[in-house]
């Protein structure tokens, strides 16, 4: 017994099996992310050491090229890049697409671990991390208000950053414009001369006195206690009492050689917002996660509770927003989606004129495409640019396979058998193979888009499974719930309305316009097969003069201005470049805000 034929004698079975689809896309649609673009994951590790106050050179002769040379072993790497800055070396490895980040990760962590000790006494150890693409900020609030800088920093890392961070879906939370409380130890020289103190006894007092010791186990019954020595100095006067050394047996302390201030650290970042200082307040999500549905919780805990709890004075606001963007795409994607539908739908009832015919066909749309969120939600994907592309594409395909069994039926209800279950499988079995052989070319052309390598091959896959999976699906409705509806609700009418009769004369004057046109061409098929010629030739012109790019450009409603002052300008200098550009874009009426920062890259350089 064939599909067609199990579906017609049992239409329980195909209401079911429609049905299970339906559920399975309706459970998936409720659960799929939103996103802009498909999840494209890169195998990029990078590597960061921190030498304060080493120069750029010194840290591209002794930290990055001993780093370099010994990463250069690690097997499936694409290239890498470096850069060395004032006390900081970063180093990123991009591997092969097949590699595995977890294992890229292993092995750069192995290969570090070995020439640690080949590094200057005063570099830090290496930090190794794995880089997400997708790690830069989908939302960006703004802390401001009339406090010292240093009251701002500590309520944006104590108060803010902490209740963020708990939110499902938060990756991290980046703080920027902020500078940290900071001890500074100025060494006064005349005071140093006199008392018989260098700078390597009060650094060696450093490394001797403020640290953190382990001090073993405290075992006491059935339990045991880790100890831990906290030595470190907390407050200014334990600092100032610190012995730097002895001279006979009086001890000279840090209070008598230098001076001690309490304040922020260099003045290496900043933040404004509408050019009010701020404090930028970054969200990054983590992989794969939903980024509409977690920006829309970050603002509801903003709004609900961090501000209403805001001291006096404090404002905190939404800056720069991705979900807006991602929301507004998929909004007229999906009404693309719905007018595609129904004007498909539209154009069927134009041409075969019948409401039911029209039904049957309309309802193998929706199962189709739900059958595609299941498969989209079972193998990761979001809703995006690409899936939903994939989606508008695939109601033309299912329109077209109904379109050819149902219009098959009807031949043969009309024309040959007016029973109508006879008709029904008569008319499947007669266009199966053509049906079949037209879904399958579509497969072949792009399942193979699924293998493809690179980074296109990975943004296009989602594409690719989509179109392929619900063609398949298409498929499968077209041989079993479109017969079997045509086989219990199709019905052949001999007697028509005037509007059926108005639509006939209306495609009768088309037949006869296209038989006049074709007649024309068979007569003068030489210059027929001409212009054929010169248009193919041609298109291969204009295809070279066409712009060619990976994503097309859109009008998102912002746009972002990056500029570099000259190697080894300040930031005071940087700042009042800054200020000339947040003057002219603060000059047109236009802008409704804008978002100025300095050293949020790069380790704040």
């Amino acid at each position: 017994m064939t599909l067609p034929e199990l579906s017609i004698r049992r239409h329980v079975l195909a209401y079911m099996l429609s049905a299970v689809i339906v559920l399975f896309g309706i459970i998936a649609y409720n659960r799929i992310g939103i996103d802009r673009f498909p999840e494209v994951e890169m195998p990029i590790v990078a590597v960061t050491t921190v030498m304060p106050g080493a120069s750029p050179e010194i840290m591209d002769a002794s930290v990055t090229n001993v780093i370099e040379t010994a990463l250069n072993s690690v097997p499936g790497i694409n290239h890498i890049t470096s850069n060395s800055s004032p006390g900081v070396s970063l180093t990123f490895i991009m591997f092969n697409l097949e590699k595995d980040v977890d294992v890229a990760f292993n092995e750069v962590q192995a290969k570090v671990n070995q020439v640690v000790r080949q590094l200057p006494t005063d570099a830090e150890t290496p930090i190794v991390a794995k880089m997400e693409v997708g790690a830069t900020p989908i939302l960006w609030l703004s802390l401001q208000g009339d406090r010292t800088q240093q009251q701002l920093n500590q309520y944006a890392s104590n108060i803010i950053k902490k209740r963020l961070e708990n939110i499902d879906g938060v990756g991290g939370i980046i703080l920027g414009g902020k500078r940290d409380r900071t001890i500074r130890v100025e060494l006064r020289l005349d005071r140093m001369a006199a008392l018989g103190v260098t700078a390597s006894d009060v650094t060696r007092a450093f490394k001797a006195e403020h640290i953190q010791l382990p001090g073993g186990f405290l075992v006491g019954g059935q339990t045991e206690n880790l100890i831990n020595l906290d030595l470190e100095f907390h407050r200014l006067d334990e600092l100032k009492r610190m012995v730097v050394a002895w001279r006979g047996n009086a001890p000279i302390r840090l209070g008598d050689v230098a001076r001690i201030d309490d304040g922020l650290g260099d003045f290496r970042q900043l933040a404004r917002f509408n050019g009010t200082p701020a404090i930028g307040i970054g969200v990054v999500k983590i992989s794969n996660a939903n980024t509409v549905a977690i920006v829309n919780r970050v603002t509801e805990v903003m709004e609900q509770e961090l501000v209403p709890q805001l001291p006096p004075g404090m404002t905190l606001t939404v800056a720069s927003n991705q979900a807006t963007i991602i929301e507004e795409m998929v909004a007229a994607l999906q009404e693309h989606l719905l007018l595609g539908t129904l004007l498909s739908s539209l154009i069927v009832w134009l041409f075969l004129k019948n409401i039911r015919s029209t039904l049957i066909i309309t309802v193998a749309v929706p199962v189709s495409l739900l059958g595609a969120a299941a498969a989209m939600y079972f193998a990761g994907y979001t809703f995006n640019s690409m899936t939903l592309l994939a989606l508008l594409l695939l109601v033309g395909v299912v329109v077209d396979d109904a379109i050819v069994v149902l219009e098959n039926i009807y031949r043969h209800r009309e024309e040959l058998d007016p029973d109508p279950h006879s008709a029904a499988l008569n008319g499947t079995r007669q266009v199966v193979f053509a049906v079949l052989a037209s879904s399958l070319t579509l497969v072949s052309i792009f399942a193979p888009v699924i293998f493809l390598q690179g980074i296109v091959g990975r943004f296009l896959q989602s594409f690719a499974v989509v179109v392929t999976v619900g063609v398949l699906i298409s498929l499968f409705v077209s041989l079993t719930l479109t017969p079997m509806l045509c086989s219990r609700y199709l019905q052949v009418t001999t007697e028509h309305g005037p509007l059926y009769r108005a639509l006939e004369r209306a495609f009768r004057a088309l037949d006869d316009t296209y038989r006049a046109l074709l007649a024309s061409a068979l007569r003068h098929r030489w210059r027929v097969v001409a212009l054929t010629v010169v248009v193919v030739l041609s298109s291969g012109f204009f295809f070279a003069k066409v712009g060619k790019g990976f994503v097309p450009e859109e009008d998102e409603g912002r746009f972002m201005v990056i500029f570099k002052t000259p190697l080894g300008s300040s930031v005071e200098y940087t700042n009042e470049r800054l200020k000339q550009v947040e003057a002219v874009i603060k000059g047109h009426p236009e802008v409704e805000s804008y978002f100025a920062a300095i050293g949020f890259g790069q380790q704040g350089q």
